[in-house]
């Protein structure tokens, strides 16, 4: 085992990308937290509350990242991920453009401060979630398809909304108010109603309830595009790109978690208990 693997990050125990990394061949396990570390760290510069700290942060981890096609690696988490960049006649792999896309979707992320339509927000949410699934699937399967590329992006999908949703309580800030305005305009509801975090919660899940239909509605359907992508492959594509699945599944569990207790979203943050996550694991 390599030493760096201390320095990269680990799932939190019990958390669902703990139960799906650990779902992964043991060979697999260390560069998928190899990029589960750059995923979370990029994603955490992309919401520094200083621009400047933020806008310098991504782009030191852009010229890293092209660096390592020159061979000049130094973060630990690269390091690891250093066999997955060029292929024999040194080209970029397919594994670095998805690396790559993640990247410059947390760099578009940053900059997102409004949306007026889903439309607008679909890209990012591709580049991002569609780029994590894209690059978790190059270290477990390692060859590309359409109908792979088609089904992690849409185990992409699914893990954004509920991710997003789950968190919807929280996370919005005036700097950041990523729902299309479109919906909020449709449901008469005013943006400062979502953002007044000291309401009471009764008052929040009052104002938020229509929103909160229309982003478990948003849930399902992404989900229902991902169990018809996942039918769409064959047997042993199945069973290789089971560590995803995995994750997916238990975001689906969660999904229905908050369909059947909606108003704790505006709480705190809703979640599976281990056991739950176990069982749920146990039976794929």
């Amino acid at each position: 085992m390599s030493h760096f693997i201390e320095q990269l990050n680990a799932p939190q125990p019990a958390s669902s990308l703990f139960f799906a990394l650990r779902s992964a061949p043991r060979k697999q396990q260390v560069p998928l937290r190899a990029l589960y570390t750059l995923h979370k760290k990029w994603r955490e510069a992309s919401e520094y509350v200083d621009q400047h700290q933020a806008v310098t942060t991504l782009n030191w981890w852009h010229h890293e990242l092209e660096k390592t096609l020159a061979g000049e690696i130094n973060h630990p988490a690269l390091i690891e991920l250093k066999p997955f960049f060029s292929a024999e006649d040194k080209s970029p792999t397919q594994f670095f453009k998805q690396l790559q896309g993640l990247l410059h979707g947390h760099m578009h992320w940053h900059h997102l401060t409004r949306v007026d339509t889903l439309a607008q927000l679909e890209p990012t949410i591709d580049a991002i979630a569609g780029s994590f699934s894209q690059a978790w699937l190059g270290l477990t399967y390692g060859s590309d398809s359409l109908e792979l590329n088609n089904y992690a992006q849409a185990a992409g999908r699914v893990i954004w909304w509920v991710d997003h949703t789950r968190h919807i309580g929280h996370e919005l800030t005036p700097s950041r108010l990523w729902l299309p305005m479109v919906w909020l305009k449709e449901l008469n509801l005013p943006a400062h109603l979502l953002l007044k975090k000291d309401a009471p919660i009764a008052e929040r899940s009052f104002h938020g309830a229509d929103l909160m239909k229309r982003l478990l509605q948003q849930g399902r359907s992404s989900l229902s595009e991902y169990e018809q992508a996942y039918r769409s492959l064959n047997r042993e594509q199945q069973k290789t790109v089971h560590s995803l699945h995995v994750l997916v599944e238990l975001r689906k569990r969660l999904l229905d978690e908050i369909n059947a207790h909606p108003a704790e979203v505006w709480e705190g943050v809703v979640s599976l208990s281990p056991l739950q996550k176990w069982w749920a694991t146990a039976r794929l």
